[in-house]
């Protein structure tokens, strides 16, 4: 009897030691998190690509667009045609600039005999001076032989006077040389004033000359005007015909004959007659985000797929690179986007300007490198030692109690970091693990410092990956939908 007591007692205790271990097992089963895994892997090469998206346009194309109004009287080309530089499009009404240039004309002629008039005019003035210079010169002359004839007459005076106070001679004789005096004295006055009016009239040829010089440069002045205001018109008949300033194609025709081609303005593109561009050259002009412009080079190789032809992607190279920003008018967006320029290698004939396409431009190449999904990478918040390395919080307990542990905390003051890095398995658990990376793939990104070759990392998923912490238990999944 006390047997069979025993037995039912080790019964119950065995039952009872069964329930605890299943318990124990099912809690740390809830406890444990389903993840996705995966690998760090070694690749032969590894490739990064900026995505960019935009339209495919010629290197060189021209807007047509006319500089006078008028209405249209020939078109000699329609979309599609291939012209020549120089060749002729198309013909603007010329009566009004004609007429214009006629009227010019006139003008510009009766400006120009006005200043032949006018410099006639100089020369005749040139003369008169001329003659009055040499009248002053005359008279010039004519005053020093008065002058000296006063002289003599007035000392051949002088001696008779003597002479004739001592009655040598005749009172007759007297009177005859005073009387010489006087005439020579009046012919002396008369010399000085007929130089004087010799000067009088060589100054007033010589206002005249200057006046003639004054008007002849005003109608020299007209005349300049004149032919500058006739170059404006003809320029003006001359943009009635308008030619190609390049070869290409006519890739857009707005206009038809009888139509009035109104002058270009910026605000006003519905000015264009047309669009004329140079195939031979195509190019793709994408818009690059600001987080990838500071990776791309001059030249690096792209390849734009175009959504119009996307079984034939294009290969080409980048040839321009945009130093400021997009700016989108009306837009207050923060993100800023860049022009890069990619110049395709060999365009096919069915390629049209404003097509729009996909460039994915090689930025970096790495060859045998270690490598983790990019959607394993992640961020998590740790104290950092003084040399900024990662201190865990398990680190800490092992070696205070939870008093001790605030009380160091506070001494040591360890400040917060985030570090970047992944989640590897080890024994069960999730250990966040820092690495440093290097360039991204289109699917993985390299891993420079952190990890080993064929170690096992969390991959997701994305909401499991965003909540997991360091140590927590772990099960690996198959991924949903693979």
């Amino acid at each position: 009897m006390a047997a069979k007591k025993k037995i039912i007692i080790i019964t119950i205790a065995l039952a009872v030691l069964a329930a605890i271990i299943g318990f124990s097992v099912n809690a740390r089963r809830k406890d444990t998190v389903g993840v996705e895994t995966g690998q760090v892997e070694r690749k032969a090469e590894l490739i990064s690509i900026v995505t960019a998206t935009g339209e495919i346009k010629p290197k060189e194309y021209v807007e047509l667009q006319a500089e006078i109004s008028g209405v249209i009287t020939d078109l000699l080309v329609k979309e599609g045609d291939r012209v020549e530089k120089g060749s002729l499009l198309l013909h603007i009404d010329p009566i009004q600039t004609k007429a214009e240039v006629t009227a010019q004309e006139a003008v510009l002629a009766s400006t120009e005999s006005e200043a032949r008039n006018q410099k006639a005019g100089i020369a005749v003035q040139e003369t008169n001076v001329q003659r009055d210079e040499a009248g002053v010169r005359v008279a010039e002359v004519e005053l020093r032989k008065a002058q000296q004839n006063y002289e003599l007459r007035n000392r051949i005076f002088e001696r008779k006077q003597e002479l004739y106070e001592d009655n040598l001679i005749s009172k007759d004789d007297y009177e005859l040389v005073k009387n010489d005096v006087i005439n020579a004295e009046s012919a002396l006055a008369q010399a000085e004033v007929s130089l004087e009016q010799a000067h009088s009239q060589l100054a007033v040829s010589q206002v005249v000359l200057q006046q003639a010089q004054t008007s002849y440069e005003s109608a020299i002045s007209r005349v300049a005007q004149q032919k500058a205001f006739l170059e404006r018109s003809q320029d003006l008949l001359s943009k009635t015909t308008i030619r190609s300033p390049l070869a290409g194609v006519i890739t857009q025709l707005n206009v038809e004959v009888g139509e009035r081609a109104v002058p270009g303005t910026l605000n006003n593109p519905a000015a264009t007659l047309m669009v004329i561009a140079d195939l031979s050259v195509i190019e793709a002009e994408v818009e690059v985000d600001e987080t990838d412009i500071v990776d791309l080079e001059m030249g690096q190789k792209a390849v734009v797929k175009v959504d119009a032809l996307p079984d034939n992607p294009l290969d080409g190279i980048v040839t321009e690179i945009g130093n400021s920003a997009i700016q989108a008018v009306g837009q207050t967006q923060e993100a800023k986007d860049f022009k890069v320029v990619i110049q395709l290698a060999e365009p096919p004939a069915s390629l049209r300007p404003g097509l729009s396409c996909t460039a994915e431009i090689t930025t970096r190449t790495r060859a045998d490198v270690l490598t983790i999904p990019i959607q394993a990478l992640t961020v998590r918040e740790f104290s950092q030692d003084e040399n900024g390395a990662l201190v865990r919080d398990d680190d800490k307990k092992k070696t205070a109690t939870e008093e001790e542990e605030k009380e160091s905390t506070n001494d040591q003051k360890l400040e917060k970091k985030e570090f970047e890095g992944v989640f590897v398995l080890t024994d069960g658990k999730a250990v966040f693990t820092e690495v440093k990376t290097g360039i991204v793939g289109e699917s993985n990104i390299e891993v420079v410092e952190g990890l080993e070759e064929d170690q096992t990392i969390v991959t997701g998923s994305y909401k499991t990956l965003r909540t997991l912490k360091d140590g927590d238990p772990v099960k690996a999944e198959e991924k949903q939908g693979g």
